[in-house]
């Protein structure tokens, strides 16, 4: 792409907003970053002479998914519930929308998966120290030990108040699961307010940090993809999330694919970085093993939680119990007394809110997805790493999801419907005439 300043001034235009919206989102509260998407969006959407815009194929079984959503609040005995879920899939999905309509050369996805591995980097960074500040800050002041984790802790807790005492009315309030933001000090959460979709997040800009690496000619951009991606491991690592420590190893799977000598130097990273855990970080092994370990109270909950879900799914496997997540946190809390939001599953989250209609419309989301995705992979070269990298990183997404409920975040759906706007972008790029 040449030097930055010669980059921008032959690129000039909205797209930018995208391009900032890629790296910042992450890495800005969670109040604020919707601002930027929004702004975005408006900057870049383009409208046809009649007014509509284009979604393309990925885009259409998305709305097709929200249609459903719709169908499942007749039969929810939570409608404010349902109808927040409704309310951030449909926000989101225009983040899908701005990054298929501002992407349109090659180059700018190029730029767009560099600025992806350095907000990975920078995140993953802040998570390293955190946990360095942990162990170590207190030998310089004791506040260090936790006033950093999360990142934006200080200034959640004032918004927090100034929203709950000063600004939100009752009849809202009654609605708000949660008046505090969390903080987990002894796992690194970075600038997300939880560690698990901290990890999520890092895990799915992994293989953005290989692309560059392999990818881009410029040795420094080689180099600053290498640097992205050890600073990325090291906060996967720092927020012992284990469910990402089995996605993160996915993705590396589906990195192979690369092919050739790039197969053969992930391979040696990988090695390298596993002797690198074993020497200097050999707790991430035990919170790892630990996974068959059911007297772990996280992996007996979740345990729990499954079985309930089953029981509660022969009777509603069709349409599930109605869109909305409190309608899952109903039956945990009132009938099987487990303390839980959501199913920690998002095949099992989707099933007991829309049944396996709605699972079977997801399924064609991501079936979309993957099919186009491999046609991409085929045109070989930059096109295969690309294809590549974006699948090793929705891969790791729905391997967090197996484990977890990424859709409770705004942050992991945020970025799962941008990297499938720049797949609808990539496909345009390469497939123009499509």
């Amino acid at each position: 792409m040449g030097s930055v300043k010669e980059f921008f001034r032959n690129n000039k235009g909205n797209w930018i907003w995208a391009l900032v919206s890629f790296f910042a989102a992450a890495l800005l509260p969670e109040y604020i970053f919707p601002v930027l998407l929004f702004v975005s969006y408006i900057k870049n959407v383009k409208f046809k002479e009649d007014g509509k815009v284009s979604v393309g194929k990925l885009g259409i079984c998305m709305l097709l998914y929200s249609l459903w959503q719709v169908i499942g609040l007749f039969y929810s005995d939570y409608l404010a519930s349902g109808l927040s879920g409704i309310a951030i899939w449909g926000g989101m999905f225009f983040c899908y929308l701005m990054m298929r309509s501002a992407i349109d050369t090659g180059e700018k996805l190029d730029a767009v998966i560099l600025t992806g591995a350095l907000s990975g980097g920078v995140a993953g960074g802040i998570g390293v120290g955190q946990m360095l500040l942990y162990h170590y800050g207190e030998l310089i002041h004791p506040a260090l030990k936790s006033f950093f984790n999360p990142f934006w802790h200080p200034l959640d807790n004032f918004i927090a108040d100034v929203a709950v005492n000063h600004l939100l009315p009752d009849f809202v309030m009654q609605y708000v699961q949660r008046t505090e933001f969390i903080s987990i000090i002894t796992r690194a959460s970075g600038t997300f307010t939880n560690p698990v979709f901290y990890a999520i997040f890092l895990t799915v800009m992994l293989p953005f940090s290989a692309y560059c690496m392999f990818y881009f000619h410029s040795k420094r951009k080689k180099l600053l993809g290498l640097i992205c991606l050890a600073l990325t491991l090291g906060g996967i690592a720092a927020s012992y999330s284990r469910g990402p420590y089995l996605a993160m190893a996915a993705a590396f799977v589906i990195l192979l694919f690369y092919g050739g000598k790039r197969t053969l130097v992930l391979l040696a990273c990988g090695a390298g970085g596993l002797g690198a855990l074993a020497l200097f970080a050999d707790g991430v092994f035990k919170r790892l093993i630990s996974i068959f370990n059911f007297n772990d109270v996280s992996v007996s909950t979740r345990s729990k939680i499954w079985e309930a879900c089953f029981e509660v799914l022969e009777d509603n496997w069709v349409f599930g119990l109605g869109t909305g997540v409190n309608n899952v946190r109903d039956f945990l809390h009132n009938t099987y007394g487990i303390k839980q939001p959501h199913a920690h599953n998002i095949v099992l989250q989707i099933m007991l809110e829309n049944g396996i209609v709605g699972l079977a419309v997801f399924a064609a989301i991501l079936a979309v997805f993957a099919v186009e995705m491999i046609k991409l992979s085929r045109l070989g070269g930059r096109a295969r790493g690309l294809a590549i990298s974006l699948l090793a990183s929705i891969t790791a997404f729905c391997m967090c999801g197996m484990t977890d409920y990424p859709f409770y975040g705004l942050k992991p759906m945020c970025y799962m419907m941008l990297i499938f706007g720049l797949s609808a972008a990539a496909v345009k790029v390469y497939f123009p005439k499509q």
